[in-house]
């Protein structure tokens, strides 16, 4: 049975081996066959998509955004994080459309039954924790994608929206989404040459059994190369208390993923960060830190707006 990742946890995940498994043949991912359907590959095998879906569930964690940014209305949206109307951020809530979805919880595992009451004809779970169990019932329901490969939760962002792209029978629609999000990172580098040489490090907004929190998959903080920084190298996911200082230190910018100004203040009473100088803390804010954490298709675009500029002011 799946697990609701806490939003605290989620930057220590392993990405484990998340690259998409390999199309038999020479099949393209994503191609419509001779009778209008598709077939997607993931962790628990494949599953045949016999025509464009109508009713959608978005099971996991994160999926919904990539259905949003391609037209797809889910008629069901898993929660996780932020208490935002129907599960979804503002990023993304025009895209509803007036419609209201039900939403879903991961809380206690995945909602078999209350999914199977919604008939829906696929159920996206690429951001669900599935395990074989769970994967087959929902198969039972409707065509059901599970995650890329072995990390359950949190796969790398081109993975999932590739799957999901995939599943809604519009692959090369996605890989133009994938690609403009892509553009817009390098950009940034393009018009801030003075982040060229600044290491960074993305944390958590609040410590971690007092530990610093740092990002985890290196396709976490890809981002941040993208708009030419250098990602500062630690050697664990949590730096200790006695090398808070030190670690933290050595970075040109500080990107704390904080929610409310009482997480920043309370990271600022921390002897060890209130030592290291002001201007290389970079906190993001509630809308910011969930664009972060989402890494989807519609939520990266706003990082790639709202970010550079705070940046820009930390490393002068």
């Amino acid at each position: 049975m799946a697990t609701l990742v806490p939003r605290r946890r989620f930057l220590t995940m392993s990405a484990g081996a998340a690259a998409l498994l390999t199309a038999c043949g020479s099949e393209k991912p994503g191609a419509i066959a001779s009778d209008g359907s598709v077939t997607v590959r993931h962790a628990f095998g494949e599953t045949k998509i016999p025509k464009p879906p109508t009713r959608v569930v978005s099971a996991g964690l994160t999926d919904a955004d990539d259905l949003l940014a391609l037209g797809v209305v889910p008629i069901a949206v898993t929660d996780w994080f932020g208490a935002e109307p129907f599960g979804v951020w503002p990023w993304a809530q025009p895209r509803l459309g007036g419609a209201q979805p039900v939403v879903l919880s991961l809380a206690d595992g995945i909602q078999v039954e209350q999914i199977a009451g919604l008939t829906p004809d696929l159920i996206v779970a690429t951001d669900a924790g599935l395990d074989q169990d769970t994967y087959t019932r929902l198969s039972e329901i409707a065509p059901t994608i599970a995650q890329s490969g072995s990390a359950a939760f949190f796969e790398p962002w081109r993975d999932q929206a590739g799957a999901i792209g995939q599943a809604v029978l519009r692959h090369d629609d996605m890989q133009k989404l994938i690609t403009d999000v892509d553009a817009k990172f390098t950009g940034v580098k393009d018009s801030h040459p003075q982040f060229a040489g600044k290491k960074a490090l993305l944390l958590a907004g609040t410590l971690f059994r007092d530990s610093v929190q740092v990002s985890g998959p290196s396709w976490r903080h890809e981002f941040l190369t993208q708009m030419g920084l250098t990602v500062l190298e630690t050697d664990d996911a949590l730096i200790p208390r006695d090398r808070i200082a030190e670690v933290l230190g050595a970075a040109d910018v500080l990107i704390w993923t904080t929610e409310s100004d009482q997480e920043q203040a309370a990271l600022l009473a921390d002897p060890a960060i209130a030592g290291i100088p002001a201007r290389r803390h970079v906190f993001t804010g509630k809308e910011l830190a969930g664009a972060i954490a989402y890494a989807s298709t519609l939520s990266y675009p706003v990082v790639a707006d709202r970010l550079p500029p705070m940046l820009a002011a930390a490393v002068g």
